[in-house]
């Protein structure tokens, strides 16, 4: 992976992700989110004049500088000051090539770094010509001789360093910039501007079209809210946010809703509650003294990190039901500090308080703009925002960068000595012109003095808006000095900030380093506020209010209204924490699989084996074993919930070429160079067994933090004796079975790695590069097969002859000096073409045009011959000349004409085709290739030896090419692109070389393995054709490799002859002495130890005449046996196949078919055994599922190279999302995150992982969490009973019951296919839809205000919720269950079985027993009809009418005639008791026909039409005619009763019923 960082160049508009007119918050928090690529920034101000002059960020390490304007900080040039530490580049053209090989250096001030491009690479190849730019001598003070020349084009500028003595006025600028007077680049910039000569007079002041917001700059913009530009303060609580783009939107402070700022600005960034007392506001502290530079990246941590607030990101989609773990308004009256919070919006830069409404204050006299006229105080119904922070991100203040800043202006009449207010106006200026907007406000001169007397606010960089808030509401108190332990001071103080009110407003002004108030400077906050601040208190009061005022008769009424609810209780938190994970990590895996092991009966429940594939043990774990072991998991978890005893031991493949390369590199430093110390096979087996043991713990530690349940104290691995012996037993028995056999032919052989490779150990690599080249054989071709009589003119040669030159066509001429034979087809038609340069040539007919494509000339036809008149002719080879004998042609079935020239040069030695053609005509392989894919000279004629040691895929290559030319062959060569195999393992091209190889003769067994796979179920289905292909296509399997790690093939080889040995007896005998010793003697004992040949063979041939071979298995044979491990007690011959096999698509070509094979082949073997076979050969899974590759959000592999590897624990900790806004580290998110990333893809393609899929993650996991806080809160206090009569419940819980069963009945079988992304996409549905939107709200009225059965019902139906959502969520998420079973109350602890351990169809049963016909039949029509009330809900909301969906009255209209009229009218009248809880609203009518009269004159009414069983209907919402219970909030209340003691019916009851058994609760009015 390149260490630079990689950007591109967009003139005029800016860096990569660095869009000019962003903000400076915007850019300074998107670069400190990502400190491994930007280590340091530089932050430096002006400390005189921070928001007049120029703010910049130097980021040395990336070597550029980005300068932003003070007033409006948006970013207004960007500086390359040192080419060497970004990689730059402009439409995909480097600046630079940046070297890769050392480290970089960090910059010193002066940014001594890369030289920058050359004129002649922008001129010519990056930019083009241009005009010429502008001259700047050198400064005498300096004493440089080297001017700069500025070369610029529209929004971009290189500076050029040109030797002062070579510049002219009347020099062509090219001429001069092209010479060696001038030196490479040294910066440039990147400005908006035709050329920077033009730029820069207006660069810092100019209108800039640009948002400031990042995301708006990038894709998908739409989506995300227009920004404010800027913030016109009206007066009278009235504030307009002027927008970029969209129309302006007014603020009313009181009557602005929280939803009318989601819906214009998007949610808020974050809400910051004034309850959360985990902030320290009122801690003293000791002023810290500020500097004008500052540092991010190294320094330490800011003090933001005590912050704990909920974000959420404006990018990330969210309900409203979210809001539900920051404020329910059933949870907080007005006195509850609950109900107050910020709104904060960083990127518009201000936050709205969000309260309940108080007085307006006054308007400014004599405004310039129609200011909202003052109201009487409102109705304490709902939340309003109530007042506005508008933050000035002063540099150097506490609030630094926490916000972008907000410009605003005050649309107050001033004097004529100013144009008007603004946020650049400075606070002396302010102060005065606002005192004499308001003089004629204040009863006195002293009054006015106290109102603007200052209050000190000790402020640092750990302050949020709430320890203004705290400060603020002592004020309007009229209590500012009297808080107790408050940190605000009235007068001046030791403070680093102070408060100046002003009736609607007030300022908060910086102090200086010296203590002193910036007077000169715009205030660094400013607040609007709904009500003015109230006139400071008097020593004595008002004799007017000092009397006492009459009361009516005393009543008893609740000390707080919150104490007579039942709101919802539990200790479960909001947020994943770290802290216990291993607790819960250890119960629902080691634990949870013991558990069912023990207690659970293969007679009784069933076992369920699923298979594992082996992962290789090298090296850490990534993303695609992650993808594998949890699918495996969530497998297994389902079987479990379905009553099975799940059967799941993980495995290792241990042996291999990876692991031995590594303990080979292993030498240590005292041994001398050249030593074969380690070369000794016992010495790399014991390092390579203890770094596969590590590596096997280390992956073994990590599979089990990601919550995978299965028998961790017994795994298997291919390096355990047992399993080694198992697997000789295997080939023990196929060598009986006549399976195994030697012989010489040709293999996939790797270089690199200096042995023999099968199929599926080879990658094929698109884009490999290889010599292709056109070479002609000389040969005498017997004319008189030709069709034509054109080359009967010719000379001959003999009897009926004439000399042609056969071209052929290779990409490989490596294997010419092996060339025995070239092939031909009898059924082609060939021409014998005549060219000047190359004489005649011997063509395939339809490979003539594309010859002469390539070789750019025309050839002239003479005449034809077909190919089977072609067979047996003789030619010469070029490379060892006319002496040697003549080489016959042949008809193969692989030769075409559609590529190269229709004629094959074959080299037996060197490919498989040429090999089964040349056996048939008795001509033997020959391969001068060596091990290490060297040419060997003793196998070359004398002439050839420098081809001795040359690597044939390099220099030998080269070489023959040479040669070819030398002797006149050659007739063109080229580079060719291609598919070219590539060892998977050492990522280096393999060759095809004849060997002595041992190899498994599968073709005795591939019909029996072809139809074992019909009874197999696929997942998915197109993996049948995948494995029969590949089935179908393998005769035989090289079994041997050339390594010393391994397990090694139990061969004895004669010492003269070099045969093999190889018998039952021998093969046994060995595996006795195996048992005995283990498999590393075989390798350590001496050469003639006795003890490894059987006692026949010893007695004939004696120690001296035998040796041990040195081969060992492939490892796809090792893993192939893995099934043995399923054997069981006693049985060492076949096991049952396995429920699953699940591994990726890559399998079926590697462990898939081993396994498959090998198993097969037993099956065969124990048939022959036993005479006749009962029945038919089975496969040694039931079930195959296959995944895809785990890819990035482009699409693309993952690759350290390319630098988009995504590691499995960056999802866990969440450090792939942006950081905390508030305490700058990352939202940790758990092992269920990186589940659910699993279960929610489509694993049968190829999966991606990319933010935005992750991000959905978060949300879709904190609803989860929500949801669950909600029901354990709601049934704390839940005691049964347990059953009910399913048609005595009320209807929303009936309907809440009937959805739970249909998305149960659907997510088991989502699940029982195997598509677990559709089971998780119908819960999330049902969740947003049925539980959060629907039911949660429905519920809360009966949860939270009643005291009886409509309680106890809903407890049942959450309880019923809370058990089928954990069932159904159980094999996802594993540790999210075991933490809600932690914090679930002893009483259902008891009820209950522990959610991991419910049988499925236990659950369904409880569920089928609530099952409603009707209902189920009458859902369809409930539904549409709430659908059209919250339509004309909404509506009615964005006209401000109503709040709270309880604000309205429903009425349900239906036409009078129509077929469906009786179904429809019956189906709302059935239920009409309980349709305002289903709809949530606070009373519901139903008319057919005619609407009455009376319903026109209500204040507002919305409708929206529906259809109700194929007729008419229309849900009409009104203004309630009642008045709102200050308890429940339904609009059921009398009217005639006061608003603080309003109270319904239902209410009053339980008031009546509490005053009696908790008196204590209330008080007299």
């Amino acid at each position: 992976m390149s260490r630079y960082p990689s950007l591109q160049i967009h003139p005029g508009r800016g860096l990569g992700f660095l869009i000019l007119g962003a903000s400076l918050h915007d850019v300074l928090t998107r670069l400190k989110a990502q400190p491994h690529l930007y280590p340091t920034i530089h932050v430096s101000y002006s400390p005189a004049q921070p928001l007049l002059a120029p703010v910049v960020l130097d980021l040395p390490a990336n070597g550029f500088r980005l300068r932003f304007d003070g007033p409006d900080q948006r970013l207004r040039l960007i500086e390359i000051l040192d080419f060497g530490k970004t990689q730059l580049s402009y439409k995909n053209i480097d600046l630079v090539k940046l070297p890769e090989a050392t480290a970089a250096v960090s910059a010193k001030p002066g940014y001594p770094g890369q030289h920058g491009p050359a004129f002649r690479h922008v001129y010519n190849r990056l930019m083009g010509p241009t005009f010429p730019g502008e001259y700047f001598p050198p400064q005498d003070a300096t004493g440089s001789h080297t001017g700069l020349y500025i070369l610029s084009y529209p929004g971009l500028a290189f500076t050029f360093p040109l030797q002062h003595t070579a510049w002219s006025s009347t020099a062509d600028f090219v001429s001069l910039l092209s010479s060696n007077a001038a030196a490479s680049a040294k910066s440039l910039a990147i400005f908006i501007g035709n050329s920077w000569h033009e730029a820069r007079q207006t660069l810092f002041v100019q209108p800039c079209l640009n948002p400031r917001s990042l995301a708006l700059s990038m894709k998908g913009k739409e989506h995300q809210p227009d920004e404010v530009d800027l913030v016109n303060v009206c007066g009278g609580g009235v504030v307009e946010l002027v927008r970029r783009s969209s129309t302006p939107f007014r603020v009313i402070l009181g009557e602005t809703t929280p939803q009318d700022l989601v819906a214009e600005l998007g949610p808020p960034d974050a809400i910051y509650r004034k309850n959360d007392h985990r902030l320290s506001i009122h801690r003293t502290r000791r002023r810290k003294q500020r500097a004008s530079h500052g540092s991010y990246g190294a320094s330490p941590a800011r003090s933001d990190d005590l912050f704990d607030t909920d974000q959420s990101s404006a990018h990330t989609t969210t309900d409203d039901s979210d809001v539900e773990d920051h404020i329910d308004p059933r949870e907080d009256d007005h006195e509850h500090p609950a109900a107050k919070c910020f709104y904060n919006y960083f990127h518009h830069g201000f936050d709205v308080f969000i309260s309940y409404p108080s007085n307006s204050s006054p308007p400014f006299p004599h405004s310039r703009s129609s200011a909202h006229p003052p109201t009487p105080p409102k109705a304490m119904g709902h939340l309003v925002a109530t007042k506005i922070l508008l933050h000035g991100n002063v540099p150097g203040s506490y609030p630094f960068n926490r916000y972008r800043r907000s410009r605003w202006v005050i649309d107050a009449e001033t004097s004529g000595s100013i144009d008007g207010l603004d946020s650049e106006t400075s606070f002396s200026t302010l102060s005065k012109e606002l005192r004499n907007v308001w003089k004629g406000n204040y009863a006195s001169e002293q009054a006015e003095k106290a109102m603007q007397n200052a209050i000190v606010l000790d402020r640092d960089w750990g302050d949020s808006p709430g320890s203004s808030y705290e400060v603020l509401e002592g004020w309007e108190d009229g209590e500012p000095a009297q808080k107790k332990g408050s940190a605000a001071q009235q007068g001046s103080g030791s403070g680093t900030t102070q408060i100046f009110g002003f009736p609607g407003m007030l300022f908060e002004v910086l102090k200086n380093d010296t203590g002193l108030v910036q007077r000169s400077e715009p205030p660094g906050i400013m607040w609007i506020l709904e009500s003015p601040p109230p006139r400071p208190q008097q020593d004595e009061p008002p004799a007017c209010a000092q009397q006492s005022m009459p009361s009516p008769a005393s009543k008893l009424l609740p000390k707080n209204w919150k104490s007579t609810l039942c709101l919802p209780r539990t200790s479960f938190p909001a947020r994943n924490e770290r802290t216990d994970r291993d607790k819960y990590l250890g119960r629902c895996t080691k634990d949870l699989y013991r558990w069912q092991r023990e207690t659970r009966t293969t007679e009784h429940d069933g076992d369920f084996v699923l298979h594992d594939g082996p992962p290789f043990a090298n090296g850490p774990l990534h993303i695609g074993h992650a993808l594998n072991k949890i699918l495996k998991d969530i497998t297994c978890r389902f079987q479990l919930s379905l009553g099975k005893r799940v059967d799941f031991v993980p495995g290792w493949d241990c042996h291999g070429l990876p692991i031995e390369i590594k303990a080979l590199e292993q030498q240590p430093a005292r041994v001398p160079a050249g030593s074969s110390v380690l070369r000794e096979p016992g010495e790399i087996r014991r390092i390579a067994s203890r770094l596969a043991h590590d590596a096997f713990t280390k992956q073994r530690d990590d599979f089990q933090q990601w919550g995978i349940m299965a028998d961790w104290d017994k795994p298997w691995k291919t390096m355990d004796q047992d399993y080694e012996l198992r697997q000789l037993e295997i080939f023990k028995s196929m060598v009986k079975k006549g399976l195994i056999h030697r012989r010489r032919k040709p293999v996939y052989w790797s270089p690199s790695s200096r042995t023999a490779l099968a199929e599926a150990e080879l990658e094929y690599r698109d884009n490999h590069n290889s010599t292709a080249a056109y070479v002609k054989f000389p040969m005498d071709l017997d004319v008189r097969h030709c069709r034509g009589s054109q080359l009967w003119s010719y000379p001959q040669t003999g009897s009926g002859c004439v000399r042609v030159n056969a071209l052929i066509w290779t990409t490989t001429p490596w294997t010419l000096p092996a060339n025995r034979a070239i092939a031909v087809r009898s059924d082609i038609m060939y021409y014998i073409v005549n060219n000047p340069t190359h004489g005649r040539l011997l063509i395939a007919s339809t490979a003539v045009k594309e010859v002469e494509k390539v070789l750019r000339d025309g050839f002239e036809v003479i005449d034809n011959i077909m190919g089977e008149h072609l067979v047996g002719q003789k030619y010469w080879d070029p490379i060892y000349g006319a002496e040697t004998q003549q080489r016959p042609m042949l008809n193969a079935w692989f030769v075409s004409s559609d590529i190269g020239t229709g004629l094959v040069h074959m080299a037996p030695g060197h490919g498989m085709d040429d090999y089964e053609t040349c056996q048939q005509h008795g001509i033997s392989a020959y391969a001068p290739v060596d091990d290490a894919g060297c040419f060997v000279a003793n196998a070359l004629p004398p002439w050839a030896k420098d081809l001795g040691s040359r690597p044939v895929l390099f220099e030998g290559n080269a070489w023959v090419v040479k040669v070819l030319g030398s002797c006149g062959s050659l007739v063109k060569a080229y580079d060719y692109c291609h598919k070219y195999p590539y060892d998977w393992r050492t990522d280096q091209p393999v060759i095809v070389r004849a060997t002595e190889q041992w190899f498994a003769d599968v073709g005795q067994i591939q019909e029996t393995a072809l139809k074992s796979l019909e009874t197999v179920n696929f997942l998915p289905a197109s993996g049948r054709a995948r494995l029969r292909s590949f089935v179908n296509s393998r005769a035989e399997w090289c079994i041997s490799r050339q390594r010393t790690w391994g397990v090694p093939i139990p061969a004895l080889y004669f010492k003269d002859s070099g045969k093999a040995i190889m018998t039952s007896e021998s093969i046994e005998h060995i595996i006795k002495v195996v048992a005995e010793r283990g498999t590393n003697a075989w390798f350590t004992d001496v050469e003639n130890d006795p003890g490894w040949i059987a006692p026949s063979l010893l007695d004939q041939f004696g120690t001296h005449k035998i040796r041990r071979g040195q081969d060992t298995m492939d490892v796809w044979f090792d893993s192939g046996t893995s099934w043995t491990t399923m054997l069981k007690d006693g049985d060492k011959q076949i096991c049952a196949p396995a429920d699953v096999y699940l591994e990726g698509t890559d399998q079926h070509r590697g462990w898939f078919q081993s396994s498959l094979l090998t198993y097969v082949a037993q099956q065969s073997i124990r048939a022959t055994d036993q005479v006749a076979s009962s029945s038919a050969a089975l496969a040694p899974f039931k079930s195959l599922i296959t995944h895809g590759f785990v890819l990035d959000g482009e699409g693309r592999k993952m690759s350290k190279s390319i630098g988009n590897v995504i590691s499995p624990e960056q999802i866990i900790e969440g450090t792939l999302l942006p950081r905390n806004a508030f305490s700058g580290g990352y939202d940790v998110l758990g092992p269920d995150a990186l589940r659910l990333w699993v279960a929610s893809t489509d694993y049968t393609s190829d999966v991606k992982v990319n933010l935005n899929f992750l991000q959905s993650i978060q949300t879709t996991l904190k609803k989860y969490r929500i949801t669950f806080r909600f029901t354990l809160g709601a049934l704390q206090d839940f005691r049964g009973p347990l059953t009910y009569v399913s048609n005595k419940l009320a209807v929303q819980n009936r309907m809440a019951i009937l959805k739970l069963q249909q998305v149960h009945d659907s997510v088991r079988v989502h699940y029982s296919n195997g598509e677990y992304n559709r089971a998780v996409a119908d819960i999330n549905r049902y969740i947003a839809q049925d539980v959060s939107a629907f039911y949660m709200e429905a519920v809360k009225d009966a949860l939270y205000t009643d005291r009886g059965e409509a309680r106890w019902q809903a407890q049942l139906t959450l309880l019923m919720i809370h058990q089928g959502l954990q069932t159904m969520l159980a094999p996802v998420t594993p540790l999210l269950i075991e933490e809600i079973w932690e914090h679930t109350s002893d009483y259902m602890k008891e009820a209950f079985t522990h959610p991991l351990q419910t049988q499925w169809p236990m659950q369904k049963a409880r569920l089928d027993l609530f099952k409603d016909a009707q209902l189920a039949k009458d859902l369809p029509l409930l539904d549409e009809a709430r659908k059209a009330i919250n339509t004309a809900q909404e509506r009615a909301r964005s006209a401000k009418c109503m709040g709270s969906s309880l604000e309205c009255h429903v009425m349900l209209q239906f036409e009078k005639v129509g077929p469906g009229i009786r179904n429809a009218s019956q189906c709302f009248q059935r239920y009409l008791p309980d349709l305002a809880t289903i709809f949530v609203v606070s009373q519901v009518d139903m008319y057919v026909g005619a609407m009455p009269s009376c319903i026109w004159t209500t204040e507002w009414i919305y409708s929206e039409a529906f259809e109700a069983d194929g007729i008419g209907a229309v849900a009409h919402i009104c203004k309630p005619s009642q008045a709102k219970c200050v308890r429940c909030w339904r609009f059921l209340a009398p009217v005639e009763a006061r608003p603080e003691e309003a109270v319904c019916e239902r209410c009053e009851g339980v008031l009546d019923w509490l005053r009696q058994s908790d008196p204590g609760l209330f008080r007299e009015s």
